[in-house]
């Protein structure tokens, strides 16, 4: 069955990010291998899916209803569905992913529920229908514990029927184009960037969506990393769980895009929480291995009934150890004083591979260290764009965590934007957190050796020290490179 007439390359590259819209036919011959490698019925039930749509639907509509059939693609699609740089028409279709209306009939939940704990009505369950959502590996349905009459109803999380196999198909067949890519990267013009790897890191991370008994572990542990943060909810895990089910509270609110708040000051404070407890928290955590949630849509984040933060499917989540978050800290000192060299040498120690181009690895950083010295500030957004462009044109190859952070903080800058806090800004938020922690340790350092990282800030006294003694040579590497860019502008317009 040949994919190639459903996807035009040309209307592809228009809803594409403009710096990446030579990665239309790559994105197009991707898909076509993916789609190619599923089973026959599993090809002609999409293609009959694509059908029916109208002969007027646009590439938006037709890649979000592709999305909706295949388990991979949706969870793909969820993630970029609050990227700001994709078109907004396609974000859009993208957003509709993140909670659709339940196809699973109430029978076939039954029957699931039945067969992995028994007869619910021995365990005085009942359920509620109908399902109250549906994602791409499990479906959503309410319940109520008579043998607990004081405990609040409850949601029962349960995969959908046949949804392990198909995963462990689709995961094999992302791998698979990564090989793809990887054999045809002068073909397609797309940078050698070790796609297969780079994909495996992804299967490996989304395998775990079908895990529910390693979800379970990972609600345990966010309750206790956010046991501090009372505006914060997450689940309580209930009974009667098993690794095809999840049985917890039933947290009553809307997605955090479409709350119900008024006043300027109400959507900022609400801004601010996403910001500090998806962000600050796991950046400025004491804890050895701080866990981040790597997948926080807005169909994942709550404004619950009671003001608070619930944030939801902790089936995919990543962890900060302390060498990552030192490396972030010693990357913007860096940036800060100007110090290219220096910079060159961190993102190399990050890179796990050792194959990272240290020549054009330069010029990224040269270029954006330009970026501070016109005015913009050495923050989280200047620092996850750095990582990007060295990861596409340098061949920087973070580990797998950092990766999925990085990916976590662009869909998080698409959520927070669409919040409707105007003028609220990150960094900022970011700033006065990292200020606040910088004063309650502050009495501290007094006590400790001078190399000691042990700090939510991940910076030492000696780092504050090196920091300060080397504002005059920030200054010369500031005027520096302003006179060295003057030149090569000059030498460009006599050329011309």
């Amino acid at each position: 069955m040949s994919w190639e007439i459903l996807i035009d390359e040309d209307e592809l590259a228009q809803v594409l990010p403009p710096a990446y819209a030579s990665f239309a036919r790559p994105v197009k011959e991707g898909l076509v291998v993916f789609l190619s490698g599923l089973p026959a019925a599993s090809q002609a039930q999409i293609l009959a899916e694509q059908a029916a749509l109208p002969a007027t639907a646009t590439i938006s509509e037709r890649l979000g209803r592709l999305a909706r059939s295949c388990p991979v693609l949706h969870k793909l699609g969820q993630v970029l569905a609050r990227d700001q740089r994709l078109a907004a028409e396609l974000r859009h279709e993208l957003r509709q992913l993140e909670s659709l209306p339940p196809t699973i009939d109430l029978d076939t939940i039954r029957a699931i529920l039945t067969d992995e704990l028994g007869p619910l009505e021995s365990f005085g369950i009942t359920l509620l229908p109908p399902a109250i959502a549906e994602a791409s590996v499990a479906v959503v349905i309410p319940f109520r514990d008579a043998s607990d009459p004081t405990a609040p109803e409850g949601v029962f999380k349960v995969l959908k029927p046949g949804i392990v196999d198909r995963m462990e198909l689709e995961l094999e067949l992302l791998s698979q184009v990564g090989s793809y890519f990887d054999s045809r990267c002068e073909e397609l013009s797309i940078p050698h960037l070790d796609y297969r790897e780079t994909f495996d890191h992804v299967r490996d991370k989304l395998c775990v969506e079908v895990l529910l008994d390693q979800e379970q572990a990972h609600l345990a542990e966010a309750k206790a990393f956010f046991a501090d943060e009372p505006d914060v909810h997450i689940p309580t895990v209930r009974p009667y769980c098993t690794p095809r089910v999840t049985a917890m509270e039933r947290i009553f609110g809307e997605k955090v895009t479409e709350h119900p708040l008024d006043s300027h000051r109400e959507k900022h404070t609400l801004a601010r929480l996403v910001t500090l407890a998806l962000i600050a928290q796991p950046m400025f955590s004491t804890m050895h291995r701080a866990m981040f949630h790597s997948d926080p849509h807005a169909g994942n984040l709550l404004y619950t009934h009671d003001g608070r933060l619930a944030i939801l499917d902790w089936s995919l989540v990543g962890h900060l150890g302390e060498a990552e978050r030192i490396a972030m800290g010693q990357i913007v000192l860096s940036a800060i004083t100007l110090h290219g060299e220096r910079l060159v040498t961190l993102l190399e120690q990050l890179d796990e591979r050792h194959s990272v181009d240290h020549a054009v690895l330069e010029n990224v950083v040269e270029c954006w260290l330009r970026r501070i010295r016109h005015g913009q500030v050495p923050g989280l957004t200047w620092l996850v764009g750095l990582l990007d462009e060295a990861t596409q044109t340098a061949r920087l190859r973070v580990g797998p965590d950092m990766m999925l952070f990085r990916k976590s903080l662009h869909t998080l800058e698409g959520v927070i934007g669409e919040l409707g806090a105007d003028e609220f800004s990150i960094e900022q938020s970011l700033l006065v957190e990292f200020v606040r922690h910088f004063g309650c340790e502050w009495p501290n350092r007094w006590f400790t050796t001078p190399y000691s990282r042990r700090y939510a800030t991940r910076l030492s006294n000696a780092d504050l020290v090196e920091t300060l003694l080397a504002t005059p040579l920030t200054a010369a590497r500031f005027w520096q490179a302003e006179l060295l860019d003057l030149i090569r502008t000059r030498q460009v317009c006599a050329e011309c």
